[in-house]
């Protein structure tokens, strides 16, 4: 894969999570950018090695909600 898809890959995923804290918790978008750009998830996202830009933006959503300790 080229580095090019991988980025879009990872910012459409990236779009997705900011857009399900914005629905679910009506969230600013800037709390919301500032939420996942400081994440652990957003970093392991961005780490081909982990596998995780392979999921949807659902599944890594849940992730991100853990790691954030959101009900």
């Amino acid at each position: 894969m080229k580095k090019k898809e991988f980025d879009y890959i990872v910012q459409f995923v990236t779009d997705g999570l900011i857009g399900f804290l914005m629905e679910d918790y009506k969230l600013p978008i800037l709390e919301a950018f500032d939420k996942v750009y400081r994440s652990d998830t957003l970093r392991k996202l961005q780490d081909k090695s982990t596998g995780l830009y392979l999921r949807s933006a659902a599944y890594t959503y849940e992730y991100l909600k853990k790691e954030l300790q959101l009900p």
